[in-house]
């Protein structure tokens, strides 16, 4: 739980500072690490199976087809044609703030947050 929050915590002061390739890596980087917590080995799974609500399954939905852009900030190699990352290729807030609370909700049941 604390590599989670401190995780939020980058990502936040990341947002903040209008810095959008850190905040991909660190939206990335939550997605990589909260699938076992829902039993899944990846977020596209998550984002299919988990039985959200429809308002929350739009936002998993949008998450899940962030990756591609958290992939291409982290893995793609400086040069003269890369396109450039803007906070407007940035999720909104909203998404994955619901998706953290569906997660809390999920270690609750678990009895994981004591």
């Amino acid at each position: 739980m604390h590599k989670l929050i401190a995780l939020c915590q980058g990502l936040n002061d990341s947002f903040v500072a209008e810095n959008p390739y850190v905040c991909a890596a660190m939206i990335r980087a939550v997605l990589d690490h909260i699938p076992p917590v829902f039993g899944h080995a990846d977020f596209k799974h998550v984002a299919a199976q988990h039985p959200f609500g429809r308002t929350d399954r739009a936002h998993a939905a949008n998450l899940s087809a962030f990756k591609a852009i958290g992939d291409d900030v982290m893995h793609r190699p400086i040069g003269p044609s890369v396109p450039r990352v803007s906070m407007d290729d940035i999720p909104r807030p909203l998404r994955l703030n619901a998706m953290l609370h569906e997660l809390l909700a999920v270690l609750r049941a678990q009895g994981a947050t004591q």
